[in-house]
């Protein structure tokens, strides 16, 4: 422009030190709007209401207790999405969103309602500009305390045994996820009997093998911290939600112990993860290292 106005664009908007005002305004605007649809999303689904069981029973074909599931998890990620800190539980907060609304969209275009589709996208599309625009104080995690610290696996101190047990556990549910998420792509039929029989649609499998296949590498691989929350979720939600589903079906014993154990290895995974594997820094600065910043 000839007056020398600036033009914003989004990429400006995103960029940390442009905009702060603008960033901020739809940043909690954004945010709102994911926490507001969450809780009252999620109060919904506790309850039940004949606009849920028409949705998701009747349209989509899904199990009733998918939406109590469902409801739960999101009245609490409405909580940590609006209060301050806790940046770590917020990536699963995200991610969890992420894959809320994505699986619904798909869900709706699998039984051939694509306009109802967009929707859930549309809610998908706001939770990325929330997560893009969060300030600092909920993107990067601050250390623990020096006392807490002391008391993690995954100390300074860390010990062969803990960088063992992290391994072992790690190829356990990424060798469970992989070759699951394989087995529902492909849709064997062992894997189809076994979703039928807890209630899920067929076409869940697809949706879910997607992102199975997926977490492995962005667990194992070197780097990519923050992509590592997202994973860590996503193999959480899938595991622990694997065992409601088993026990709310009444489904044998051992489906719910080798779900349960599944579970229980991804929590210790997160927990012995080594220090290059964390998103920021868990540990404060020891008085050398203190000293070594102020040279």
């Amino acid at each position: 422009m000839s007056n020398g106005a600036k033009t914003i664009t989004p990429r400006h908007v995103l960029e940390s030190d442009a905009n702060p005002r603008v960033r901020s305004v739809l940043y909690w605007v954004t945010t709102a709007i994911i926490a507001v649809e969450s809780a009252v999303g999620g109060v919904s689904g506790v309850l039940r209401i004949d606009y849920v069981r028409d949705l998701l029973e009747q349209q989509l074909d899904y199990p009733w207790y998918v939406a109590v599931i469902l409801g739960v998890w999101k009245i609490s990620g409405a909580a940590v999405l609006v209060i301050p800190r806790f940046p770590r539980l917020k990536e699963w907060v995200y991610a969890g969103a992420i894959f809320v609304y994505t699986a619904g969209a798909v869900s709706h275009f699998f039984v051939g309602n694509v306009s109802a589709g967009i929707v859930p996208l549309g809610f998908a599309a706001i939770t990325v500009v929330s997560w893009a625009l969060r300030p600092a104080s909920r993107r990067h995690p601050a250390p623990y305390s020096s006392t807490f610290a002391r008391l993690l696996p995954g100390a300074p101190s860390r010990s062969r045994a803990t960088a063992v047990g992290y391994w072992v556990v790690s190829l356990s549910f990424t060798g469970a996820l992989l070759s699951g998420g394989v087995a529902d792509l492909s849709h064997r039929p062992e894997t189809v009997g076994g979703m039928v029989a807890l209630g899920y649609p067929g076409y869940f499998l697809f949706i879910i093998g997607f992102w199975k296949v997926l977490a492995p590498a962005a667990i194992l691989l070197p780097g990519f911290t923050r992509l590592k929350e997202w994973a860590y979720a996503g193999a959480f939600f899938n595991f622990s939600g694997a065992v409601i589903s088993h026990l709310v079906s009444g489904s044998a014993w051992y489906h719910v112990a080798y779900t349960t154990l599944f579970t229980l290895c991804t929590l210790a995974s997160w927990a012995l993860r080594p220090r290059n594997r964390v998103l920021g820094n868990l540990y404060p600065a020891t008085t050398s290292q203190r000293a070594a910043r102020l040279r």
